[in-house]
C-alpha cells in the first residue's frame, strides 16, 4: 500500500516555536495590528495588570488587534495549532484561573475603544477593548448614560459578561440586563450576532457565563438620559456602630424601609488611624441621584446613628460621582501591577454574628503591616431594576438576583513572598466564612458572584443549582465551543 501523510497541522506546544511562528501569523494581520515579544522594549507595560504577581498569565506574545478580523485570525490560527489564548481590555480579573493559562497568546483588545450613540439616542454601540472611563465620558457628553459597572479602570465588557453591578443597578439592573446584541468571535474564528432574535441561545449563555463562549469585539447596550445630578452622603462609622449600621441596611433591603430604585448604598471596612487608631472603621456610602433635599431623608436615618465623620457633597455629575464614591482611575480599586486578592460573598442579609466575626478576623489581618491597606467591599446597590428581569431570561445564577448584598474582602500587599500570597488566601477564606454564617446556619446554599470568583468554588456556586440551567449553559457550550478554547475565566467544564 502507499504511504499516507497526515495533513493535520501540528500543534505548537512550546512557546519558543509559537514566538517563531509569529511571523507567518503576522502577514496576516492588519496594519493596524502590532505583535510584541518578551525581548521588545514594550513587553513590561503589555503585562501590567490589576493584581501583578498574584495573576501571571505565562503569555508568550501579545498582539494588539486593530480589527475584528484580526481577532478572527489569530483565533484561527491558535486554534488551529492548539494554542492557547486570553482576550484582554481592562485586565482587572482576579479569578486564580488565569493563572492557569500555561503559555500562548494575550490577544490584546484594547484598540477598539469606540463608543457610538447610535441614532435616536436609545443605543449605545461599544467597542469590546473600552474601558468604563471611555465610555462614561462619551455618553456624558451627549447627556447619556449606560449601565457599566463600577470602577472607572475596568473594561465595560468584561464585568458585564459576567453580570456587572453598578450604581444604576436599583433602576436599570444589571449591565447584562442591557445587552442588545453583541458581535462575537467564536473558538473557530468565526463571527456571529447574538441578539434576542438572533442565536438566542447564545446570547442567553453570554448573559452571565460569556467568558466561556468567545471575544466579543463590539456590542450594543441600552443608553438612558441624565436626568440629574448626584448627592453623596460619605460617613465614617466606628467599629462599635457595626451592630446599628448593619441592621440599617437590612431594613432597606428586607421592606421595613422603603427604598427608592435611585438610592444606592455601599462602604468598605478600612483603617483610618487618624478616626480610630486601634481598629478599623466603617467607611459607608449613600448616594442618591437626586437634589440634596430630595436625599436627606434617606440620609438621616445613618446620620442617626451617630458617624465619627460626615461628608456631603451635592451637585455630583455622572462623570464625578466615580471620583466622590472612591472608583476613578486614582483609586486604589484601579491600582496596577500590585498583589489584589478578592473573593466574594453574596448575601440574603447581614447577619450580625458572622459580620461581627468577619470584621474581628479583617481587624487581626490589617494589624499586618503586610496587608494594612486591604479593604472589605459592602455593597447594597438596590434591587428593583434587577427584580424586574425574568431569572430564566440569561445565564446569570437567580441567587444575582435575590441576593441584595454584595461584600468581598480585598487585599493588597507588594511583592512575590509565597507566603504573603498563602496568609492572604487564609485570611480571605476565614472572612468568607464568616460572611456565610446566616446562610450556613440557615442550611442555604453559597452563591458567589461571577465576577468576584477566587478560583475555587464549584459550578453550582457560580452559576446556579438549577439542573435545568446547568444542562442549557452545557448544552450552549457543547455548540458554540466545543473545543474549550475558551476556558481561562470562571470555566464551565
Amino acid at each position: 500500500m502507499p504511504s499516507q501523510t497526515s495533513t493535520q497541522p501540528v500543534p505548537i506546544t512550546r512557546a519558543a516555536d509559537l514566538r517563531q511562528s509569529a511571523t507567518e501569523l503576522g502577514k496576516s494581520l492588519s496594519k493596524k495590528a502590532t505583535i510584541t515579544f518578551p525581548s521588545d522594549a514594550r513587553w513590561e507595560a503589555l503585562l501590567v495588570r490589576g493584581s501583578y504577581p498574584r495573576l501571571s498569565p505565562d503569555y508568550s506574545l501579545v498582539i494588539e488587534v486593530g480589527t475584528e478580523s484580526d481577532v478572527q485570525t489569530i483565533v484561527t490560527y491558535a486554534t488551529k495549532y492548539g494554542i492557547p489564548f486570553l482576550a484582554v481590555s481592562g485586565a482587572h480579573g482576579w479569578t486564580d484561573t488565569l493563572n492557569r493559562l500555561p503559555y500562548g497568546i494575550q490577544i490584546n483588545m484594547r484598540k477598539l475603544n469606540t463608543t457610538t450613540l447610535d441614532k435616536g439616542g436609545k443605543t449605545a454601540t461599544i467597542g469590546g477593548g473600552a474601558l468604563q472611563w471611555e465610555v462614561t465620558r462619551a455618553l456624558f457628553a451627549k447627556g447619556k448614560q449606560a449601565v457599566t459597572g463600577l470602577a472607572e479602570c475596568v473594561s465595560v465588557i468584561g464585568p458585564l459578561l459576567g453580570g456587572g453591578h453598578s450604581l444604576l443597578q436599583g433602576q436599570f439592573g444589571y449591565a447584562l440586563d442591557n445587552l442588545v446584541s453583541a458581535r462575537v468571535v467564536l473558538s473557530d474564528g468565526t463571527v456571529v450576532e447574538a441578539s434576542a432574535s438572533k442565536n438566542s441561545d447564545l446570547f442567553w449563555a453570554l448573559r452571565g457565563a460569556g467568558h466561556n463562549f468567545g471575544i466579543v469585539t463590539s456590542f450594543v447596550v441600552n443608553a438612558y438620559d441624565i436626568k440629574t445630578d448626584w448627592t453623596v452622603y460619605s460617613l465614617i462609622f466606628t467599629q462599635d456602630k457595626l451592630e446599628a449600621l448593619f441592621a440599617l441596611i437590612n431594613k432597606h433591603e428586607d421592606g421595613s424601609i422603603s427604598r427608592p430604585a435611585e438610592l444606592a448604598l455601599t462602604g468598605v471596612f478600612v483603617r483610618i488611624p487618624p478616626i480610630d487608631a486601634k481598629q478599623p472603621v466603617i467607611a459607608y456610602t449613600v448616594a442618591y441621584q437626586g437634589n440634596q433635599a430630595a436625599a436627606a431623608p434617606y440620609a438621616a436615618r445613618f446620620q442617626a446613628l451617630g458617624p465619627a465623620a460626615t461628608t456631603v457633597t451635592a451637585n455630583v455629575n455622572y462623570v464625578q460621582l466615580y471620583t466622590v464614591t472612591g472608583n476613578n482611575l486614582d483609586s486604589a480599586a484601579c491600582i496596577e501591577n500590585h498583589n489584589l486578592l478578592g473573593s466574594g460573598v453574596s448575601l440574603p442579609a447581614w447577619d450580625p454574628v458572622g459580620t461581627r466575626a468577619g470584621f474581628s478576623i479583617f481587624a487581626d489581618a490589617t494589624a499586618d503591616p503586610r496587608f494594612n491597606s486591604s479593604i472589605v467591599l459592602l455593597e447594597n446597590y438596590g434591587m428593583k431594576g434587577i427584580r424586574a428581569v425574568d431569572p430564566a431570561t440569561t445565564a446569570l445564577a437567580p441567587d444575582e438576583r435575590t441576593n441584595p448584598i454584595l461584600t468581598s474582602p480585598i487585599f493588597w500587599w507588594e511583592g512575590d513572598n509565597e507566603q504573603a500570597s498563602k496568609d492572604a488566601h487564609a485570611y480571605a477564606a476565614r472572612i468568607k466564612d464568616a460572611f456565610y454564617k446566616g446562610v450556613d446556619k440557615a442550611k442555604g446554599k453559597r452563591h458567589t458572584y461571577v465576577n468576584y470568583a477566587i478560583g475555587n468554588e464549584g459550578l453550582e456556586e457560580l452559576y446556579g443549582y438549577e439542573k435545568w440551567r446547568l444542562e442549557k449553559l452545557k448544552a450552549a457550550k457543547r455548540k458554540w465551543d466545543a473545543g474549550n478554547g475558551f476556558k481561562f475565566y470562571a470555566p464551565i467544564v
